[in-house]
């Protein structure tokens, strides 16, 4: 394959990865706007949506990651003249953090709504770093 069709491939999978992460942050924000309701158990309702978006966004990210050791093997010089794929990686990177962050909070309101199967909340020593700092002592003394 040429450096000229590879970056057009990279370009076509960057962009319909774009697409996925758009539909990711619109269903977080979707998510959002329930969780923030007066009926915030409707976000259950968005679950399979949210597993068959997984699916896209993992396969995106398989073919993605094919393209990136190529793209780190073509010398910067050459990489540079190539804006619109950085500009490509940096959308993505943007939007992916934006859909974390809005994520976070979602399920910190889920928490708050008491919506979260108790399998699935973090352990009360992930949020208290005295736990971490005696657990630390206790192995320390036993070694």
């Amino acid at each position: 394959m040429s450096t000229t069709e590879f970056l057009r491939s990279l370009a076509v999978e960057l962009g319909d990865y774009l697409e996925v992460c758009n539909k990711a942050y619109e269903l977080v924000q979707e998510e959002n706007r329930c969780l923030n309701s007066d009926s915030p158990r409707e976000a259950y309702a968005k679950s399979d949506e949210r597993k068959g978006l997984l699916d896209r966004v993992a396969g995106s990210m398989v073919r993605i990651k094919a393209h990136k050791a190529l793209w780190a093997k073509i010398p910067h010089a050459e990489r540079v003249k190539h804006m619109e794929i950085s500009q490509l990686i940096k959308k993505n990177m943007d939007l992916i953090m934006k859909t974390v962050m809005l994520d976070r909070e979602n399920e910190k309101l889920m928490l708050k709504h008491g919506m979260v199967p108790p399998d699935r909340l973090p352990s009360s020593a992930q949020n208290n770093p005295g736990a971490v700092a005696g657990m630390y002592q206790r192995n320390q003394s036993r070694g």
